[in-house]
């Protein structure tokens, strides 16, 4: 029954995929028709590049199905946009290759290449994540899978594979492991995920659940590794564990630093026009200043000065000391979130200036600065330093961002202790396409204004 929707999901994928590679070449071609005049060259038709678009959406889409995204069940965003993109970028290699070899295709212009292979990396991944969101909301979407284990732990598996719908990995059931080998069938689900405790014999258990299931996923509980990023190690037959943070690498730094300066100074021109308009509009709402600068905790807990549009009546910070002390439901919300869902201090310009995040477009200054990045942790206010435990050492490491993980995963509704964690992650998991990743769904959330 599984095996049917699979094939199914798999089919509307596949022919999203093809119908949007046509329409990509066939803007390509009107582009490059466009650019005739500064080319210098003559129009090219329709019929001159049929085939070796045909041709192109044959390799990308014999190259997605090699690599496992038809359906892609299991696959985190982040893998899913690496694989992506290198198999749209290999397609086109090839592409290129036999054009180059082949008489017949030599007159396709080398400039539709470049048009179409650069609009496939950012178009093809963005409807893939939309139509995966619209799917993952049908039965249809996913294969059953028995998670294996219990008590708490079990638990808060199963609750985190219900939220992350993208995966497909659907809980048919919960069973103990004692009760496995008691089993003669398995029922449709070929996958078991293991929960299992640091005390638990692993080689005996695996070699249990192997008897029953294609494919076993350990999952261990283990508080002193969190969620640090692993790289299994082979070691004359002993399993090796590696652990790292990215974002630590000299390497990684200078070149998303070298990615700050380039993008903050290019948004910065071109979203100047819509500076000065908010300028103008907050300075015909309220008195006061326009920009609303804050001392924040940056890298190796240097203390700098966050600069946002002003969203916030005067004296606010003395108005937020007189609410909570008068206002206990209002102090434990702040107190688990540090800050106020339904703030009375904000402006009505300011609602609508939070809820779309254009306060933050000031911070593009402090990036150029040196003071943040981007996309990176959260920046910290030195109140919150004494709540912030062990994860301080780490997320004063790197620069903080404007954008991060945990802003388009969580938002609002994210705790305080779930933000460290978040931010930790993202330090340990920091990748180009990590970063490309929160750069899509930020764009998203501004756009629907979800999560502010």
């Amino acid at each position: 029954m599984h095996q049917g929707r699979n094939w199914f999901i798999s089919g509307v994928f596949m022919g999203i995929d093809v119908i949007i590679i046509f329409a990509i070449f066939q803007f390509s071609l009107a582009i490059r028709n466009l650019l005739t005049p500064l080319l210098q060259r003559p129009p090219v038709l329709w019929t001159d590049v049929i085939l070796v678009t045909e041709l192109g959406v044959l390799f990308i889409i014999a190259i997605f199905l090699l690599e496992g995204l038809y359906p892609g069940y299991g696959l985190t965003a982040i893998k899913e946009l690496e694989q992506m993109v290198k198999a749209i970028t290999m397609a086109f290699i090839l592409l290129a290759m036999v054009s180059y070899f082949n008489k017949p295709f030599q007159i396709f212009p080398r400039s539709i290449f470049i048009i179409a292979w650069a609009q496939c990396i950012i178009i093809l991944p963005i409807i893939r994540f939309l139509a995966r969101n619209l799917l993952s909301r049908t039965n249809l979407y996913g294969v059953p899978v028995i998670v294996i284990g219990e008590g708490e732990w079990a638990e808060e598996i199963i609750n985190s594979l219900k939220h992350v719908r993208r995966l497909g990995w659907r809980v048919s059931e919960l069973l103990p492991l004692k009760k496995i080998a008691d089993r003669k069938k398995t029922g449709s689900a070929s996958i078991a995920i293991l929960a299992s405790n640091p005390d638990d014999v692993l080689d005996e258990q695996i070699r249990i659940l192997n008897q029953f299931f294609q494919m076993v996923i350990l999952i261990q509980k283990a508080e002193n590794l969190g969620s640090l990023w692993v790289e299994t190690r082979d070691m004359d037959s002993y399993l090796g564990l590696e652990f790292q943070f990215h974002l630590l690498n000299n390497r990684n730094t200078w070149f998303k630093r070298a990615v700050d300066v380039l993008g903050s100074l290019c948004l910065l021109i071109t979203l100047s026009p819509l500076c000065l308009l908010l300028i103008i509009l907050i300075r015909m709402e309220s008195p006061g200043p326009v920009f609303f600068r804050q001392q924040r905790v940056g890298k190796d807990q240097r203390m700098f000065n966050v600069i946002k549009f002003r969203t916030m009546i005067i004296d606010a910070e003395a108005k937020l000391r007189d609410m909570l002390n008068n206002d206990p439901v209002m102090l434990a919300e702040y107190m688990e979130f540090h800050k106020l869902e339904n703030d009375p201090r904000v402006t009505r310009l300011g609602y609508f200036l939070r809820k779309f995040s254009l306060d933050e477009l000031p911070q593009f200054w402090n990036v150029l600065k040196g003071e943040m990045s981007l996309s990176g942790p959260r920046a910290y206010m030195p109140s919150e330093l004494k709540d912030m435990g062990s994860y301080a050492a780490m997320i004063f490491r790197v620069r903080p961002g404007i954008t991060g993980w945990w802003q388009v995963l969580g938002r609002h509704q994210t705790s305080f202790k779930r933000r460290l964690q978040m931010d930790e992650y993202y330090i340990s998991n920091w990748s180009l396409w990590m970063d490309a990743y929160i750069t899509m769904r930020t764009i998203l959330v501004i756009l629907t204004g979800k999560g502010a």
